[in-house]
C-alpha cells in the first residue's frame, strides 16, 4: 500500500489498496482528496485569463481553454506541458487536479453542448401562458371525469352481479 500523505504532509491524489477477494489479489484505486490550494496559490490561478474562478478545493477553467487543450491532447502534447504553456503552476494543482481535468476535457467533447459551462448559464422558464394552463385544467378534468364514469360503470356491474346471485341464491333455497 503507498503512503497516502506527501512529505509535507499533504495528501497524495491516489492510494492504491489490496484487497482479497476469492482468494485472489486485485489492486483497487480509491481517490483521496485532493490537496487544498492555498490563498497565494488561488489568487495565482484567478489572475490568469484561462481561470473562471478558483477556490480552495476547485478550479473552473473557461470553455476556451478546454476546447485548447482538447485541441492540443488530440496532438498528443502533455497535460503538463498546456499548462505550464498557458502559464498555470500545475506544481500548485497537484497531479489528480491536472489528469482529473483531462478526463473531465474528455467528457466534454462528446457532449452535445461541448465545453460550456453547464452550471453558470441560466435555465430558462418556459412562459406558461393563462391559456395553457386553463387547458391543462381542462384536459385534468376530462380525465376525472372519465375516471367517475369508469367507476359508476364498474359500481353498476358490481350491483348486477350482486342482484343476480342474490337471485339464484333465493331460488335454490326456497325449491328445497
Amino acid at each position: 500500500m503507498t503512503k497516502p500523505y506527501n512529505a509535507d504532509g499533504s495528501i497524495t491524489g491516489k492510494v492504491m489498496i489490496y484487497c482479497i477477494r476469492s482468494r485472489r489479489k486485485r489492486k483497487v484505486e480509491c481517490r483521496m482528496s485532493n490537496k487544498l490550494l492555498n490563498e497565494e496559490e488561488i489568487l495565482e490561478l484567478k489572475a490568469s485569463p484561462h481561470v473562471e474562478s478558483a477556490s480552495s478545493r476547485s478550479v473552473v477553467f473557461t470553455p476556451e481553454f478546454k476546447q485548447i487543450t482538447y485541441d492540443e491532447l488530440c496532438r498528443g502534447k502533455p497535460m503538463r506541458d498546456i499548462f505550464e504553456e498557458h502559464g498555470i503552476d500545475t506544481v500548485a494543482l497537484g497531479k489528480p487536479r491536472v489528469n482529473g481535468f483531462r478526463e473531465k476535457v474528455d467528457k466534454f467533447a462528446k457532449r452535445d453542448e461541448g465545453f460550456v459551462n453547464l452550471k453558470k448559464q441560466k435555465k430558462r422558464k418556459v412562459e406558461v401562458t393563462t391559456e395553457d394552463k386553463l387547458e391543462k385544467r381542462v384536459r385534468q378534468l376530462e380525465h376525472q371525469l372519465a375516471y367517475a364514469k369508469q367507476e359508476v360503470e364498474f359500481l353498476k356491474k358490481i350491483q348486477q352481479v350482486d342482484t343476480e346471485a342474490r337471485k339464484q341464491w333465493e331460488s335454490e333455497h326456497r325449491q328445497k
